[in-house]
């Protein structure tokens, strides 16, 4: 239950993310664009499957097989449908804003200008305290799944994902400290990037899985 409560509130925190990770630009306003972070918004599709690989192996516990076989595999294909249309979502919308950035930075002298009133600061500080506290939430959720039952170790699945997930966080804080600070708009759509690329890859091989569970039962 524990770490379960506390990867609930890692993906509440990543979520919350994109409206406290932001800067006020009257240009933004007047071209309709977002100076939002989204890099660690994007990691709760990682840990949105950890949260459910979690969950699926604690309800194993508790109810008697036969009854949860039935019930995963329908229950995995709409998570991972659910999951999967989101990051694609997001991939598109990142890969529009970064290709915009771009061209207004390489545009000089009034496309940089724009860029620079749209998109030359970054709230590093707020994004820095969300990432150690996400940093800090995976480490207790993975001790606890630990120390609740070692079933949860021979999990390969369950396990490369929160590595995944855990890569991800220092991705993120590795670039944001990288780069000046005028770039790091840049590099947040091109972690988002990354990051939605990683989860795609997961939440298909999940997906995978959860047909062929389906189609199991039915047969």
């Amino acid at each position: 239950m524990v770490a379960l409560i506390v990867i609930g509130i890692t993906v509440l925190i990543e979520l919350s993310s994109i409206a406290l990770i932001s800067n006020v630009s009257s240009s933004a306003n007047a071209l309709n664009v977002s100076i939002k972070g989204y890099a660690i918004p994007s990691m709760a599709f990682l840990d949105g499957l950890s949260f459910y690989t979690a969950l699926v192996i604690g309800i194993a516990l508790l109810v008697p097989e036969r009854v949860q076989s039935k019930v995963q595999g329908i229950a995995t294909v709409i998570v991972a449908i659910l999951l999967l249309l989101g990051c694609i979502v997001t991939f598109f919308k990142s890969l529009a804003m970064l290709f915009l950035m771009l061209g207004l930075l390489l545009a000089p002298i009034f496309g940089t200008i724009a860029y620079f009133a749209i998109w030359g600061s970054f709230d590093t500080g707020t994004a820095r305290i969300a990432l150690s506290l996400i940093m800090l939430t995976k480490i207790i959720f993975a001790v606890a799944l630990v120390v609740s039952h070692q079933r949860f170790l021979q999990n390969k699945g369950l396990v490369l994902i929160i590595l995944t997930s855990f890569l991800a966080n220092l991705v993120i804080a590795f670039l944001y400290g990288f780069v000046p600070g005028f770039l790091v708009s840049i590099v947040d759509q091109v972690a988002t990037l990354v990051i939605c690329a990683f989860a795609g890859i997961w939440i298909v091989i999940y997906l995978i899985g959860g047909v062929i569970s389906v189609i199991k039962v039915v047969v």
